[in-house]
């Protein structure tokens, strides 16, 4: 599933993000984990609306 896939890939840019001594390297990986998380909240939204809350 490519959600899983997002996710494990923003926890690993979080681990390198605090692991990383360099500014400018920490700003270029925070700009990842800000494209992922909208893409994760675009996948939710989209999720949700395709869900169907009517009962039969």
């Amino acid at each position: 599933m490519p959600i899983a896939l997002i996710y494990k890939e923003l926890n690993r840019l979080i681990d390198d993000y605090y692991k990383c001594p360099f500014k400018h390297i920490k700003e270029q990986i925070l700009i990842d984990i800000n494209l992922l998380t909208e893409a994760i909240l675009l996948f939710d939204a989209d999720y949700s609306s395709d869900v169907s809350f009517e009962t039969k």
